[in-house]
């Protein structure tokens, strides 16, 4: 590669202006990005260099592209930025699209990497954060780190129900809007809190896909023109949250009464063949959708909107109603992920005033009934304070919890057998707990091989609804009424 002294580099991070290259205190300058959007005027030069990795040698003020590994001067050894970590796309930190196989169970509290706390043996309850974040603008918050046109993870806030996408500038310290590039911009969504996520395409120019009431979206932010780009699928108001399928992005979107049209996108964007449902029942109270194998699953109140994978290689649609009196309890977690690979969503039965399990994706009901419910989180559920791996439908051989005030509603799954979750006291049952509106204390606790670590104490309505995230080698937590994003170190 021959670069000009003078002018401008156009490279694969974007286009850098040289106005000397021999001058060790002004390095070239990034004024284009690879999407070729001219570089917010507001945007810091330390913030740039940030979040481009951009690169020094000893002794000079001027920093590098990220692409030299050595100082075009004089060839000296450029400093190594720091690695950025896995991404995440909320809620859970699921693989990126083009990372899943028909082997991942899609849509679970599960983070796609193990997660460890670092030095968890020096917390306890009272224990600081390592680190804060001030909070976005008013609103409520789902979080992304990726490459969104930077060598470095970004931060994105992301705004479901105002469409609204604000990007973290780590030497600002500020939160900084994106705006739709010609005007078009990110439609709202009115999904309910337990049925939203979100999918990723992780590349330098990420792609996220969120439901909005103008479709599925495909969402390209380029952070450096704090500008995004954001195309369509379907016609009509998702009304069920994307999910990788067999390669491709879906969701629900509703066309006309009766009528739900099952659009995709690949990873790049681009539309597949709508997969059309006639005759489908109303679509409300959705969950959050799950797919394993060549079945993809969107449970809602009235029964399971299913999509399957045929053998001749397309696609097929069908509604399952839920058996006769039974109604799904969206509000206890993740459906139970099965050894078998069978996920089985908790439900409340009327006829019997109990609780059961049924079998997802099944035409035929599957049902195993119950004692009471339990909180999951996929392959593990808590039987009030206690963490179990077996079916939530059998009851413990040995021990009697249930006089116990402690409940722990896990957020996340991060690795075999390890969660986090918040821990409260409770007298009532744990339905009417996650019924409640009142300001609760609680305690955040890591639970291991090696335990339950008690890292912070809070006292917050509705607990359970605290975002985890992982940015920058942390794990944070956001909830609208915090003072701050709450940040911990993790184990490298």
């Amino acid at each position: 590669m021959t670069l000009e002294k003078t002018g401008e580099w156009h490279l694969g991070s974007g286009t850098w202006q040289v106005q000397d290259l021999a001058d060790r205190n002004h390095g070239p300058q990034l004024v284009r990005t690879r999407l070729g959007h001219d570089i917010a005027p507001d945007l810091l030069p330390a913030d740039i260099a940030s979040l481009m990795q951009a690169r020094a040698a000893d002794g000079a003020a001027a920093l590098y592209p990220p692409e030299f590994h050595y100082s075009p001067v004089n060839g000296t050894r450029l400093a190594a930025p720091p690695a950025s970590g896995a991404p995440w796309v909320p809620p859970a930190g699921a693989y990126p699209v083009r990372q899943v196989t028909q082997g991942h169970v899609v849509g679970l509290r599960q983070t796609s990497v193990p997660l460890h706390l670092q030095d968890k043996a020096g917390f306890h309850a009272e224990s600081e954060p390592a680190a804060r974040i001030k909070l976005p603008p008013s609103g409520d918050y789902q979080f992304i780190s990726a490459p969104f046109g930077t060598h470095a993870n970004a931060l994105l806030a992301l705004n479901p129900e105002k469409g609204g996408l604000f990007a973290w500038l780590p030497a600002s310290a500020r939160w900084a809007p994106l705006h739709g590039v010609g005007g078009v911009f990110l439609a709202e969504s009115n999904l309910p809190y337990a049925a939203w996520r979100a999918e990723l395409h992780y590349n330098f120019n990420s792609r996220v896909f969120v439901a909005t009431d103008a479709g599925l979206a495909c969402v390209t932010p380029d952070l450096a023109a704090l500008q995004y780009e954001v195309r369509y699928a379907g016609d009509g108001p998702a009304v069920g949250a994307p999910l990788t399928f067999q390669g491709l992005v879906w969701a629900p979107v509703q066309q006309g009464p009766g009528q739900v049209a099952l659009v995709s996108l690949d990873a790049n964007g681009q539309p597949g063949a709508p997969v059309l449902l006639n005759d489908a029942p109303p679509l409300f109270g959705m969950g959050a959708p799950v797919g394993y194998g060549r079945t993809a699953i969107w449970p809602c109140m009235t029964g399971q909107l299913v999509l399957q994978r045929k053998p001749d290689g397309g696609f097929a649609a069908q509604f399952f109603p839920w058996p006769a009196g039974l109604a799904p309890q969206f509000a206890f977690g993740s459906p139970y992920l099965a050894k078998d690979g069978d996920l089985w969503q908790l439900c409340f039965d009327s006829n019997n005033h109990s609780y059961a399990y049924v079998a997802l994706g099944k035409p035929l009901p599957e049902i195993e009934p119950a004692l009471g419910p339990r909180l999951s989180s996929g392959a593990m559920n808590y039987r009030f304070a206690t963490k179990h791996h077996q079916a939530p439908w059998t009851e413990p051989e040995h021990g009697d919890d249930g006089a116990t005030n402690a409940v722990v509603i896990p957020l996340l799954e991060v690795g075999p057998r390890s969660t986090i979750g918040i821990k409260l006291a409770s007298t009532v049952a744990v339905a009417q707990t996650l019924a409640s509106t009142d300001r609760l204390r609680f305690q955040l606790v890591w639970d291991d091989h090696d335990g339950e670590t008690t890292f912070n104490t809070s006292v917050l309505p509705q607990p359970w609804t605290l975002r985890l995230f992982t940015h920058d080698g942390k794990v944070w937590a956001y909830h609208p009424e915090l003072k701050d994003i709450l940040g911990w170190n993790l184990a490298a």
